[in-house]
């Protein structure tokens, strides 16, 4: 059998957020099962080259992000004046290369089992007109546009747009996973058969132990951007409130340079490698509250290198209820829940629950959607 696997931007641009952590483990686990896998991305350097072992294609014709052009967000608002689709799509398919990337899709798919994953590779299947097999979702769009659309999208109506679009979108596929728990029930209540896929890890060797509590993820996304506010603003105020005003900080991503210079706060930035930033950290911390979607791969990412997270429940409920977790539904909780950490008083083993997230469950999913009574998931 012979997969093409649809993403969005390139496996190897850590940079552009937490869909290339999804993806790459999931490539390696089709390559592994299948041994003929090719991947095409929405957006990336023009023509063909290899990721993770396997062929990659994508067009070079649209842009990897436009949110700080200021000439490139024009364009898509205008022509949202002359058009129902919503600004995720038409962050897209307002540029000339998206008929481009559409038919190198078309091409490369012929012959094969299309699975997309996120919201943008759906959009170009649908353009490219041709079957998906599988879908994972990584989020219910229209659930952060109700959250975090600014006002300006609300004023073209993005919020029915999108939730429009995306309820049209996914019933094309013959089968449809959602990364988180939560969202297979939601998408499942709207009429859409909906499985949650869990993700296969990949374990992190752990050598040092650091006591700081830590942050990571791009700063301009925005539950990013609440979640950090967060941090450095109501947590910090009740741990100082506790006697813990010696917390030290380690913040990591693009855009988190503007809190250094806060007390005990390391500010990083973007890291080259994500093993530096978690050889500084004893404990993760995901303050991620209000309306919940997808799940936050930072929790599996810290799971993957031995640190323990500190997630809202419903992210815990998303990922799996009984997961390496320390609970916390609000700033004064999640305060506590770092104090009791701090005093040794809290124990979960993330290495012991990574090692039982080995793609098995995931393979097992993914089979009968191709055709197949399960895959073989592959050698840790």
């Amino acid at each position: 059998m012979s997969i093409c696997f649809v993403t969005i931007y390139p496996l190897d641009r850590r940079d552009l957020g937490g869909s290339g952590f999804v993806d790459r483990r999931l490539v390696k686990l089709l390559d592994a099962a299948f041994g003929d896998v090719e991947v095409c991305s929405v957006t990336g350097p023009d023509g063909d080259r290899t990721e993770l072992g396997v062929p990659a294609y994508s067009t070079g014709s649209l842009p990897l992000e436009i949110r700080g052009d200021k000439g490139k967000l024009l364009r898509v608002a205008t022509s949202m004046l002359v058009s129902t689709e919503p600004y995720l799509a038409r962050k897209f398919t307002a540029f000339p290369g998206w008929h481009r990337a559409a038919a190198l899709l078309a091409e490369r798919s012929a012959g094969r089992k299309v699975i997309t994953s996120g919201w943008p590779a759906l959009l170009l299947a649908e353009a490219a007109g041709v079957d998906v097999h599988a879908h994972v979702a990584h989020n219910v769009e229209s659930t952060i546009a109700a959250e975090h659309s600014p006002r300006p999208l609300r004023m073209l109506g993005e919020n029915w747009r999108l939730g429009q679009a995306e309820r049209r979108l996914l019933k094309l596929p013959g089968s449809v996973f959602a990364l988180s728990r939560s969202d297979a029930a939601t998408l499942t209540e709207w009429g859409i058969e909906t499985k949650p896929l869990p993700l296969p890890l990949w374990q992190q060797h752990r050598d040092a132990s650091a006591n700081a509590v830590g942050f990571i993820g791009k700063a301009s996304w925005p539950p990013n951007a609440r979640a950090l506010d967060t941090l450095v603003g109501p947590v910090r105020a009740e741990l100082l409130r506790m006697g813990g005003g010696d917390t030290e900080y380690v913040l990591a991503g693009k855009g988190t340079e503007e809190f250094a210079g806060r007390p005990g706060v390391t500010a990083l930035g973007r890291v080259e490698e994500e093993a530096d930033f978690y050889r500084k950290v004893g404990l993760v911390v995901v303050p991620r509250f209000g309306a919940s979607t997808g799940i936050s791969v930072k929790m599996l990412e810290a799971a993957e290198h031995g640190v323990a997270s500190v997630v809202p429940p419903q992210l815990a409920d998303a990922v799996d209820p009984e997961g390496p977790w320390l609970v916390a539904g609000d700033s004064t909780q999640t305060a506590e829940v770092i104090m009791r950490w701090r005093r040794g008083e809290t124990g979960v083993d993330p290495q012991e629950w990574t090692r039982r997230q080995d793609g098995s469950a995931t393979a097992a999913a993914l089979g009968p959607a191709l055709g197949l009574d399960s895959l073989i998931a592959p050698k840790q």
